[in-house]
């Protein structure tokens, strides 16, 4: 019987594992998503105004349409020492490692042995056999063994697959992050500026009022008051004091709360202009595939679905066989000084076949349990595409109405401004009674306080339509990176773990 020679079934087997290009498991496509063709309260060419900013790109750094400096320094401070972000850094950072480490199990394997022994041995399944069995003996063994694991089925490409996913979604998730954060800061600033104009509302309505008492207290005295109108007066006065302190409360928290998403301890936070004289740009609606590409949070969500996806193969491939080759090169001999000696050569080569046999079911469970994996991860992908559509949606009515409601608003502290004018006017000239100036006035001071609110609210609504549609995520993340190349590169002097003497690697 004529048998295969060793290499020649040794080079049928690698060029079989080479040429295959398919491997157990589905492929991933991406899920059909239902979006809309269009959304409600988008704005159209012919509705551009003069404040509306076009350039909305995934570049663009969205904040700086803002044109308020201070504000452009709070967001890059917060892309640089972001507790959050830095910790994201890290984890993409332990991802790649990951894919290192999945990709480097389609190498071969190589290590290194070495031994060196003395005792008596009987001469059989030795490396070296002995002349005497059961003499004392010393042998010294060194040697490379190899390994290489043959992906004939694909499970190591789904693993590497998922690997690459996973490093994806990490990256995903950083740039999420980043985004968040610049988000946040605006937000916090924006809060921040509204509560100032409505602290400076509530200090001159006070101090009006106080100057009012007292006039008032002057014409009592002089018998030209009466005490309803003094109390009247002092009812005001109580009124507007009354609103400062929980205002100082609000933006003493606010100011905390922005060093937070700083990194930094509590303290002030420097101004910049005021809530009315921010430009209010509007990035454009855009279309709902261009939405998905855009928001980091949908990309996270797909490559979540990519890995699960890829995991169902990577299971898969354990119910076929798992076939190794081994081979080692080295050399041993009875003397340790012999080891490089003529004639003290080993060398051995094989092929291993494992698969399983029996397991009860354990591989199969596992099987099931990747599939469920994947249905559950592509509802929640669907969900954040769902979510990114209704969050696009929202802001566009938002920004829609609160436009609409800061115009009322300014209408309104207009005309009680010339209420209140006239109403004074009138009791001067004795033709109404203090209690209708006194209407006109509360009126007034709510109104400009309401004011403010809805600046706030109006330009909150631009931040959120920035966010809903997922624009400057790229800006955010290279200033992230940018700043926080030290963690990325993984030698950050302020982490414990790299200061000389504590660890020795980076």
């Amino acid at each position: 019987m004529m048998r295969t020679p060793q290499p020649r079934l040794l080079w049928v087997l690698i060029s079989t594992a080479l040429l295959s290009a398919c491997a157990v498991g589905p492929d991933y496509e991406r899920p059909d998503v239902n979006a809309p063709e269009q959304f409600r309260s988008a704005p159209t060419s012919g509705q551009a105004t003069p404040e509306v900013n076009t350039a909305a790109t995934p570049a663009d750094a969205w904040w700086k349409g803002f044109n308020d400096h201070v504000l452009d320094e709070l967001v890059d401070a917060g892309l640089q020492n972001n507790r959050d972000l830095q910790s994201a850094i890290a984890r993409v950072r332990k991802a790649r490692g990951q894919l290192i480490t999945t990709r480097g199990k389609f190498f071969p394997q190589v290590e290194y042995y070495g031994a060196g022994e003395r005792g008596k041995f009987m001469g059989l399944d030795q490396t070296v056999v002995t002349n005497t069995p059961g003499s004392l003996t010393t042998i010294g063994t060194m040697a490379l063994p190899a390994t290489w694991q043959l992906d004939v089925f694909g499970g190591l490409r789904r693993q590497y697959e998922a690997a690459n996913a996973n490093e994806a979604a990490a990256i995903a998730t950083r740039q999420a992050i980043a985004l968040s954060v610049a988000g946040e800061v605006v937000n916090i600033y924006v809060t921040l500026r509204s509560l100032d104009q409505q602290l400076a509302v509530a200090k001159q309505t006070l101090e009006n009022y106080k100057t009012t008492l007292r006039i008032f207290d002057l014409r009592f005295r002089y018998g030209t008051a009466n005490m309803v109108q003094v109390s009247q007066i002092q009812s005001q006065v109580d009124a507007a004091e009354a609103s400062i302190p929980p205002l100082v409360q609000a933006i003493g928290e606010q100011e905390n709360n922005l060093n937070f998403v700083l990194g930094r301890n509590p303290g002030t936070i420097p101004r910049g202009k005021p809530i009315d004289q921010l430009v209010l740009p509007t990035p454009p609606a855009g279309i709902p595939s261009e939405l998905l590409a855009r928001r980091p949070d949908v990309r996270l969500a797909e490559q979540q679905l990519i890995a699960a996806n890829a995991q169902i193969g990577a299971v898969k491939a354990q119910f076929f066989p798992n076939i190794s080759l081994t081979a080692t090169l080295g050399t041993s001999a009875t003397a340790l000084g012999s080891l490089f000696a003529g004639g003290t050569g080993i060398w051995d080569a094989g092929l291993i076949v494992m698969g399983p046999l029996f397991k009860g079911g354990e591989i199969y469970g596992q099987y099931v349990g990747a599939k469920a994996e994947q249905q559950a991860v592509m509802s929640q992908y669907l969900k954040s595409v769902e979510s990114a559509f209704r969050d696009t949606d929202n802001a566009l009515i938002a920004t829609t109405q609160t436009k609409k409601l800061v115009i009322a608003r300014q209408q309104q502290v207009g005309t009680l401004k010339t209420y209140a004018s006239l109403s004074s006017m009138q009791f001067n000239y004795g033709y109404t009674d203090y209690l209708t100036v006194l209407n006109a006035e509360d009126s007034l001071f709510k109104a400009q306080l309401d004011l403010a609110r809805s600046q706030s609210d109006r330009a909150l609504s631009q931040v959120s339509l920035y966010m809903a549609l997922g624009g400057g995520w790229e800006a955010a993340d290279q200033k992230t990176m940018t700043a926080n190349k030290a963690i990325a590169d993984g030698d950050d002097p302020k982490n414990p773990v790299n200061q000389q003497g504590i660890w020795p690697f980076n």
